[in-house]
């Protein structure tokens, strides 16, 4: 078998969706935080050593202890505020969130790894020059669709959705 390297560039368009609230930071990241709830890290990397025993019904079920309201978990977030001090010295107020379904990415990745880029997602929560809270994520279908698989974008929108509501209840 004879192996050779390449690369492709693929090019392709996405979909920034940024929300504005009147809530302040901390009300909006306590609604996120309610409806998509800090997953169970411990179990998580319990679940994926490779050498688990555990069956796919075990693992859904443990996955599906983890999911918020909005059937969404906080995989990981970062408080960014620290970090990214302005240069007048005032934090700024900033967290990263690393948002997804395990179970649902499963789904697209058993049709294609290569979603493993796009998910899980990515949310983004900070404090504008002027004072207000913004809310921005890459709309998973347009990051997804360059996929070209009718099956993985039906999933994707169906993520669309998710993180539209779940947006829309926290600002």
């Amino acid at each position: 078998m004879k192996t050779v390297n390449a690369t492709t560039d693929v090019n392709f368009t996405v979909t920034r969706v940024v929300a504005f609230s009147e809530k302040t930071f901390a009300e909006v990241t306590s609604a996120i935080e309610a409806m998509a709830t800090p997953a169970d890290n411990q179990l998580l990397r319990q679940l994926k050593r490779l050498d688990t025993n555990k069956s796919f019904e075990q693992v859904q079920v443990a996955v599906e202890s983890m999911l918020g309201k909005s059937g969404l978990t906080v995989l990981v977030d970062f408080e960014l505020g620290g970090l990214l001090t302005s240069q007048s010295g005032v934090r700024n107020k900033s967290k990263l969130y690393i948002i997804g379904n395990p179970l649902i990415a499963n789904q697209m990745f058993e049709v294609d790894p290569a979603v493993g880029l796009y998910v899980p997602l990515r949310l983004f929560v900070y404090e504008d020059v002027d004072g207000r809270t913004c809310v921005t994520y890459d709309q998973p279908s347009s990051l997804l669709g360059q996929l070209q698989n009718a099956e993985i974008l039906e999933v994707a929108q169906m993520l669309d959705g998710k993180l539209a509501d779940l947006v829309a209840i926290a600002i």
